[in-house]
């Protein structure tokens, strides 16, 4: 069995590229390991093939249609030490997609139910929960926003032993 997610990779510019990479290099254990992404389906174990899954996510997310996002504030999960920048315009989309998926018969059986369903970019995880609560205050303040983000793929990818991402497919829409 592999794990692994279906996700997006938005497009920044280099600017806010650099503010996302400088916060997460210092806050974010998986840095080093996947690029900053949404998830839109969580970690799954599965036995089924790449080509199953290749072909029930390029036949959900067919009609979908190029889109932008603004993540315009900073949120998290600040018990369990995660931090994040929220998609905010381009919300719904998101949502769409991630419930179009999850009502696929391959990825049914792996929705979190325990979890409601924020799209989001993680810039901080594995810390303190004070720690956490200081740098989504910090972020608050410092009014963090990244403007626009150009969404055009849909990437799947396994996630390896070692945490690194590897790419299995990615979707132009």
């Amino acid at each position: 069995m592999q794990l692994r997610s279906v996700l997006i990779f938005p497009e920044f510019t280099a600017v806010d590229s650099q503010k996302i990479a400088t916060i997460r290099r210092q806050y974010d254990t998986l840095y080093k390991h996947i690029r900053p992404h949404i998830s839109l389906v969580f970690p799954f174990l599965s036995q089924e093939t790449d080509e199953d899954i290749k072909n029930a996510v390029e036949t959900i997310i067919k009609h979908t249609q190029p889109f932008s996002i603004t993540l315009s504030t900073v949120g998290g999960d600040l018990t369990n030490g995660y931090v994040w920048l929220n998609v905010t315009e381009g919300q719904e989309i998101v949502a769409a997609i991630h419930d179009k998926l999850y009502a696929n018969a391959r990825f049914k059986p792996f929705y979190r139910r325990d979890i409601p369903y924020q799209p989001h970019i993680t810039i901080g995880q594995a810390m303190p929960p004070n720690k956490a609560r200081q740098l989504r205050n910090k972020l608050q303040i410092e009014q963090m926003c990244i403007d626009i983000a150009h969404i055009d793929h849909i990437a799947i990818e396994t996630i390896l032993p070692n945490d690194d991402s590897e790419l299995i497919a990615n979707f132009k829409l």
